[in-house]
């Protein structure tokens, strides 16, 4: 089952979702009583005719923690647990959709390089300005160029294709290099 969001959670990374769609709720139900997974991919909403709205690479998050928000909705704290290619959607009578995916290897560890290290330090800032994210994330590895990559990706906005590109890759390699490029220091 695919949760589709204008942002992206990959593995490691921890996201609190608000639940109100009866089609997500069902989502929601479905998957705890299998084993508290779905899956979670980029959406783009200003797809070009033509162009896919849903990207081709997501991420299987696991229900870690739910709670009852104001107005009766439904909150879902997930945690992406490893990538995907999607290989086929379908949608259902609801418009809840189910994807065939193919399982992609994760991003291991790489120590960050000193070129890179920029990208880490402005990390850090942003978990000091803005405690949510270090809440979300009490043990945080700046010294992993994959860990940063990730961190950095679910919090800018990158366009579908772009992260599709980044995230089929083997490694974060490229995703270290755009993200050099796109945060100046």
């Amino acid at each position: 089952m695919l949760f589709p969001l204008g942002s992206v959670l990959l593995p490691g990374g921890k996201m609190k979702l608000r639940i109100f769609e009866p089609r997500y709720k069902r989502l929601i139900k479905q998957a705890c009583q299998v084993d508290n997974t779905f899956g979670i991919c980029l959406y783009d909403s200003n797809a070009e005719s033509g162009d896919p709205a849903l990207s081709v690479v997501g991420t299987l998050a696991e229900i870690v923690d739910f709670e009852v928000l104001d107005g009766g909705l439904l909150g879902v704290t997930v945690v992406g647990t490893k990538r995907f290619k999607i290989i086929k959607v379908r949608s259902e009578y609801d418009g809840l959709r189910q994807a065939k995916v193919e399982w992609l290897d994760s991003w291991t560890y790489s120590k960050i390089k000193v070129e890179h290290q920029h990208l880490s330090e402005y990390l850090k800032d942003v978990y000091r300005r803005f405690p949510q994210f270090s809440e979300l994330h009490p043990e945080c590895y700046f010294d992993d160029a994959t860990w940063v990559c990730q961190r950095w990706l679910e919090l800018l906005p990158v366009n579908q294709k772009e992260a599709d590109h980044l995230l089929m890759q083997s490694d974060c390699q490229q995703a270290i290099e755009f993200l050099s490029q796109s945060i100046e220091y």
